[in-house]
């Protein structure tokens, strides 16, 4: 789109931005050119971008998506929240990665010309396949299948898990009561004491002999039988998993990039069983992976992972698994995305201002220095708090008001930045003058208890640097404050 037909945003939305307004550009590039120019020997390779929520890591992640040379990358994007509701978040991402091979397969005609060329070089002593219409269809067909029975081996190892009941009939020949039917779903298997306690009373009434340890046995027995179909069918898929990304991805020189966003908004046991299974399904030559999580959270999921065994009668010493320890297994680049820089918010800000109608280019200005002072260094905070401002001008003058804007935008930053803080001058408005004036180092009216100003000694230097430039509370009446402080809270907390 040409520069001169592109409109100012408006920033109320907080989807991910589709164009850098942060500087988040460098880090983009420099994360993508790692992916792209990776070696097949440097893979499988796992890059974590590091930070809280709202620090821009979907933002970012979009952008090194962007960067990417595609001819050289097959990609594939997985929403971990929105998979969240599933018990099974890791077999979620492995069928995505199917899915995204399955469309290589069907809509990438030069690609599929490649893999022809390829293959037919591979077999020099037979005919070679045509790249006609004909050729390409039969080509189609048979990569499909592949791909059909890669996902058919994923879910043979669930099957009975999830859908299946253990059902027994013994005729009249066995120690069992003749024609006794016992069912019971496979999660029921485990809790043998309780199957135990209640078939007890039904072994009891047909008089049948060691009734429950029989019972017991062929429930065990029958366990054991489906785990190790379970195994074998998840080494199965596993095994195609690698073939298939060799045949599809590298032999043609490219790689498959598998960007996993927002795990650490899962359950700890969902985001763990994701990272574990990247490390012991996915843990095949050409792939690389993008993980975007607040490592904080992942660290948490781990401890609770394994809190049993940690625990557990007779354990002693250190927690069994070291959770950086753990996470530097599995991510073999990290990148920590850093605070915000000043010039960024201030930039972001003097964009979207001139949309907010009723103020000067000095008030604007004034805004734009007096939010990126106080503000965290949060992108998500940043684009909150514009909003928050906003409604708090609309709501002003919609009420007949004239508060300067200076004023609402501080209000606004100590309600987004320093919540406890506004909590108390949501009680008490005239707390706003008191703080102010120990900022400006001045003194008031009504002595300022020496308690305060030791507690504003201890606040952030942020707040104070904003407090000390104008304009400043002192200009309003405590009716006027207070009927501002009160219109606020109706946004919350921010």
């Amino acid at each position: 789109m040409q520069g001169s037909l592109m409109t100012t945003p408006s920033g109320y939305g907080d989807l991910p931005a589709t164009h850098d307004e942060l500087g988040f550009t460098p880090a983009a590039q420099a994360l993508a050119a790692i992916i792209t120019e990776a070696e097949i020997s440097d893979t499988p390779l796992t890059l974590g971008v590091y930070g809280p929520w709202g620090s821009g890591k979907t933002s970012l992640m979009q952008m090194i998506l962007t960067d990417l040379d595609h001819n050289r990358c097959t990609t594939v994007w997985f929403d971990a929240w929105r998979y969240a509701q599933q018990e099974a978040l890791w077999r979620a991402l492995l069928l995505d990665v199917v899915e995204a091979l399955r469309l290589l397969v069907e809509r990438d005609a030069t690609w599929l010309h490649g893999y022809i060329d390829h293959q037919n070089r591979l077999q020099p002593d037979q005919p070679p396949t045509s790249m006609d219409a004909e050729g390409c269809a039969a080509t189609r067909a048979t990569l499909t299948t592949r791909l059909d029975d890669l996902t058919a081996s994923l879910y043979r190892s669930v099957e009975r898990e999830e859908n299946g009941a253990l059902e027994f009939q013994w005729d009249a020949a066995g120690k069992l009561v003749a024609n006794t039917v016992i069912r019971a779903g496979f999660s029921a298997i485990p809790i043998l004491g309780q199957i135990g306690k209640a078939v007890e009373k039904a072994g009891e009434a047909a008089g049948a002999e060691n009734y429950p340890d029989q019972l017991l046995n062929l429930f065990q027995r029958e366990r054991l039988r489906v785990y190790r179909e379970q195994v074998q069918s998840l080494e199965q898929f596993r095994t195609g998993m690698a073939t298939l990304v060799n045949d599809l991805i590298t032999s043609q020189k490219r790689r498959l990039v598998i960007f996993i966003d927002d795990l650490d908004r899962c359950l700890p046991e969902q985001a763990i069983g994701v990272l574990e299974a990247i490390k012991v399904l996915l843990d095949i030559r050409g792939c690389i992976f993008v993980l975007g999580v607040d490592r904080e959270i992942i660290e948490h999921g781990i401890r609770v992972r394994y809190k049993e065994f940690a625990l557990a009668e007779g354990h002693s010493g250190p927690f069994p698994v070291a959770e950086r320890d753990y996470l530097e297994k599995i991510v073999q680049i990290p990148f920590t995305l850093p605070p915000l820089a000043p010039d960024a918010i201030t930039a972001f800000l003097q964009q979207r201002l001139p949309t907010v109608k009723g103020l000067s280019d000095e008030e604007r200005h004034e805004v734009a220095h007096l939010m990126t002072t106080g503000l965290l260094r949060n992108p998500r905070k940043v684009k909150r708090s514009f909003n928050i401002f906003r409604l708090h001008l609309r709501l002003d003058r919609a009420q007949g008001r004239t508060t300067p804007a200076g004023l609402l935008a501080k209000l606004t930053v100590i309600q987004t930045s320093f919540p406890d803080l506004y909590e108390r001058i949501a009680k008490a408005p005239a707390l706003l003058k008191s703080i102010e004036a120990i900022a400006r180092g001045i003194n008031l009216a009504t002595p300022i208890p020496q308690e305060l100003r030791d507690e504003m000694s201890q606040q952030d230097a942020r707040l104070r640097e904003m407090l000390h430039h104008a304009p400043w509370y002192e200009l309003l009446s405590d009716t006027a404050l207070a009927e501002l402080v009160y219109q606020s809270r109706v946004t919350g907390k921010g």
